[in-house]
């Protein structure tokens, strides 16, 4: 967890073949679990984010450390709260644009 942003930018663009200045939010779990480091670009430059619990790890569900997951906004916020990404309970996602 000591990269900063221009090596955690290069693991975007190297390992993952993605373009670090799409506007997407990348999240890093260290290896114990109990750090993360979120990276996104925004219009007016680069924004880093570091998480570190106090107890308990992240619940990140990945078979390899070296993994592309893409979760969804509520996903991310259980994420830091400490639960699991999957959240079999969860109410459905609401995808209507129109209020009856």
């Amino acid at each position: 967890m000591r990269a900063g942003i221009q090596r955690l930018a290069t693991i975007i663009t190297a390992d993952f073949g993605g373009d670090p200045t799409d506007g997407m939010l990348y999240v890093f779990i260290s290896r114990k679990a109990d750090k993360a480091k979120m990276l996104r670009f925004d219009t007016s430059g680069w924004l880093l984010y570091c998480c570190t619990l106090c107890e308990g790890t992240f619940k990140w569900r990945c078979k390899d450390q070296e993994e592309l997951l893409t979760i969804e906004p509520r996903q991310l916020l259980w994420l830091l709260d400490g639960l699991e990404t999957q959240q079999p309970k969860a109410a459905k996602k609401v995808t209507k644009k129109s209020i009856i």
